[in-house]
């Protein structure tokens, strides 16, 4: 099952997250995510939050649309995301559109979640249609095929914790066996290597984020 979980915030890209929604089987919307779907063309199936933040204009449409709301009191211990996440199956394949240029606070939430639920055995990444975050927590490792323009790109490998036995294979510096400390810009700014279109990063021991920006 692949699914999407739509988070608010500025900076997403509408082009691309239409598409990657139009392939899953399951569309939610956190509280104001639901201002982004709306924007992207998105009807999700089910807005789940306190509703702090969602414009009247898009609530008034999607109720509309007869989309189920599953709201929750405004103080409670988790996100609204979160609570999307902890809804859906252990085995979903989980894509969360969420801002990188908004509240930083939320972007590093976020993030440290991704580590989380795929430490547990998730397979979750985070984009705004254009960067991408992908987890990895060892023994792990992910394989990129065929990046458009990958010239343009830049790879940072950035740990959150101690990370043992980094390799990589077809990126322009090379990775062998490394290990990479939290705090580190060691593995920051690294690229697809010359004349490839494809990448494999692999870690032994540690959790660290693979975030893939426009250079």
């Amino acid at each position: 099952m692949r699914a999407i979980i739509f988070a608010g915030g500025p900076g997403i890209d509408p082009g691309r997250v239409a598409s990657i929604a139009s392939s899953c089987d399951l569309v939610l919307a956190a509280d104001s995510g639901a201002n982004v779907a709306a924007a992207c063309g998105i009807v999700p199936d089910r807005i789940v939050g306190d509703l702090d933040s969602i414009d009247p204009e898009t609530r008034a449409f999607m109720e509309s649309k007869n989309v189920p709301f599953e709201v929750y009191p405004s103080e409670k211990d988790m996100t609204d995301t979160e609570i999307c996440v902890k809804d859906l199956p252990e085995d979903a394949e989980i894509t969360v559109v969420c801002s990188f240029y908004g509240r930083p606070d939320h972007a590093l939430s976020l993030m440290m979640l991704a580590i989380r639920e795929h430490a547990n055995g998730r397979d979750i990444t985070l984009t705004d249609g254009v960067n991408d975050f992908i987890p990895m927590c060892g023994p792990d490792e992910i394989s990129i095929e065929g990046v458009q323009d990958p010239e343009s790109l830049i790879i940072s490998l950035i740990p959150f914790t101690e990370v043992k036995g980094v390799t990589s294979e077809g990126l322009y510096y090379k990775l062998e066996d490394s290990d990479l400390t939290p705090g580190s810009s060691y593995s920051i700014s690294n690229r697809v290597g010359k004349d490839s279109d494809s990448f494999r990063i692999s870690v032994k021991h540690g959790k660290m984020g693979v975030m893939i920006v426009p250079g």
